[in-house]
């Protein structure tokens, strides 16, 4: 086990384990069906290391509320044939924890209840304009039966296949006395707006459970869809009212798992979770200060943002991405507004340029990555450190020592790394930065808006890090590129993207009851070459993702 250790408030070792992980070569205490080959030795050893617990456990029942894109999603697969406006855009933001939309933050509150009503109220009014979208009965003659019945149908398919008898009879003889009361177009509308912001739509159901603890189908498919697509069965030409269809047995469960897995929506939330991951900024959150930055401007703002979700399309858009395909590559599509930034012509439109490969070396060096880390006038070497010690190599972090003064000193012709050397090598907190520095400082040759430069302040620039702290041992390097494709390949770096896949795609931390899937989720990506989408199968078969427990 490796050890490190830490300053005041910042006590920890670098991961954990009790000795108690399951044997070497075995699949990981049975945490996953995905029907992966067996670990090596090596592989299911380290594993071990990281998550040694055996005993899975069922994470506990919760009512998920939908966030804002399952929303958008989830109306646009009720009502395809409307315009309906985004929840994203009707809606405030949910507040994140380590910038993820957890489940236990995703809840309605004065503050955007009443927005969330609004954007129903709007759909609702274009039902009203076209009752037809919803309920079409006009070749019986709008008879009370087939409204029922088509009322029915619509709130099983708005509740995902979850509602009793006795609620569709509700709904639907609340929908024919109001045809009769006020017509056809507005009690539509009207039937709308109730289903809408009932519970049943605008959450999530994980309650429902056998004895044994297993999910209900409904629940069990609509867990599979929302957590690997943020969408509902139908977006993924699955059907809600029949959800035993896709879960008859392991083989039907497995081939859902990969028809999810497989949709533009899969992907489309993958790329979600790496600029939620990475804390990429939106063009007007990067708060550079315009009189040192005057060339930051909003347009280059806006084309950093867009070239990163570019690289992100292009290279998840594969049919079995790898993280080397983020993290090894040299190439970029580079708009005509960011090509400063490059030191290359500019383009007349955006080109998928060769990089310096001295100088840049895949995500971790796009400019607003960098940029997202940086500021407002200074390049942060410490916060640039911070993020990857808590985000990239998940290492164990507390807060600065109480009383600690953390600002730096103003020193005249000192880089940056030597204003921060000054006061961070020695106790208190030469503990935590003995960690923390090392990220920062490889960074050190990126200005505060991602341009790559040589000197700091009239001083040359020093990138050199030495680290004891990795699993395959130390390092010592004057390469910013070389000490990236280092930390991207440890061992360090790849339990911690499974730790962080993990906690987006669930949204929760993790528990020593997860370790069987997390040693599965490594042993899978470590095992097929960090086949980014075998983490995500491994977790959607794990024996614990459709079961649930009581709270304790």
């Amino acid at each position: 086990m490796v050890s490190v250790a830490l300053g005041a408030g910042c006590t920890g070792t670098l991961y954990r384990t009790d000795g108690s992980g399951v044997a070497p070569g075995s699949p990981g205490g049975g945490g996953s069906n995905s029907g992966s080959p067996p670990a090596t030795p090596a592989i299911a050893a380290m594993a071990d290391e990281y998550f040694p617990g055996t005993a899975a456990a069922a994470p506990p029942k919760r009512l998920v509320r939908l966030s804002r894109t399952q929303l958008d999603l989830t109306a646009k697969a009720l009502l395809p044939t409307l315009a309906l406006a985004s929840a994203r855009t009707a809606l405030p933001a949910d507040p994140l924890q380590t910038n993820y939309e957890y489940a236990d933050n995703l809840s309605f509150n004065p503050a955007n209840f009443t927005p969330f009503a609004s954007w129903v109220d709007a759909i609702a009014a274009n039902v009203k304009a076209a009752p037809q979208s919803v309920v079409d009965c006009a070749a019986s003659g709008n008879g009370t039966a087939c409204l029922a019945d088509k009322a029915k149908a619509f709130v099983r398919t708005a509740f995902r296949g979850t509602p009793t008898d006795a609620q569709l009879t509700r709904f639907a003889d609340f929908f024919t006395s109001s045809v009769a009361a006020v017509g056809l177009p507005s009690a539509t509308a009207d039937l709308v707006d109730v289903t809408l912001t009932s519970p049943g739509f605008a959450y999530r159901d994980e309650v429902l459970a056998d004895a044994s603890g297993l999910l209900q189908p409904a629940q069990h498919l609509q867990q599979i869809t929302y957590t690997l697509a943020d969408a509902p069965p139908e977006t993924i030409g699955l059907s809600s009212v029949t959800p035993s269809d896709y879960l008859a047995s392991a083989a039907a469960t497995q081939k859902t798992i990969d028809q999810v897995l497989a949709s533009p929506e899969a992907r489309d939330k993958l790329m979600r979770f790496f600029l939620a991951w990475l804390e990429v900024k939106e063009p007007d959150q990067f708060g550079l200060a315009a009189s040192v930055f005057p060339e930051f401007t909003p347009a280059v703002a806006a084309a950093v943002v867009d070239e990163t979700k570019a690289f992100l399309t292009r290279q998840l858009g594969k049919a079995a991405p790898k993280m080397t395909d983020l993290t090894e590559t040299t190439q970029s599509l580079v708009s005509s507004a960011e090509a400063f930034l490059y030191g290359v012509q500019a383009p007349t439109a955006p080109t998928l340029l060769d990089l310096d490969p001295a100088q840049r070396l895949g995500v971790f060096t796009l400019p607003a990555v960098i940029a997202s880390h940086s500021g407002p006038t200074t390049t942060r070497l410490v916060k640039r450190g911070v993020f990857f010690v808590r985000k990239v190599m998940c290492v164990p972090l507390g807060q600065p020592p109480q009383g600690v003064d953390t600002t730096l000193p103003t020193t005249t012709g000192a880089t940056e790394r030597q204003r921060i050397e000054s006061v961070t090598t020695q106790s208190p907190c030469s503990g935590c930065h003995a960690v923390i520095n090392p990220f920062g400082f490889m960074q050190e040759n990126f200005d505060a808006i991602g341009r790559w430069r040589t000197t700091d302040n009239g001083q040359p620039i020093d990138p050199s890090i030495s680290v004891d702290f990795l699993d395959e041992g130390p390092v010592t390097t004057s390469s910013p590129v070389e000490a990236l494709r280092t930390f991207t390949h440890s061992w360090r770096f790849q339990q911690c993207f499974a730790r962080q896949l993990f906690r987006f795609y669930t949204g929760r931390d993790e528990t020593s009851g997860d370790d069987p899937v997390l040693h599965q989720m490594l042993v899978d990506f470590a095992n097929g070459g960090e086949d980014i989408v075998a983490m995500l199968r491994a977790l959607a078969s794990a024996s614990t993702f459709s079961r649930r427990a009581e709270v304790q």
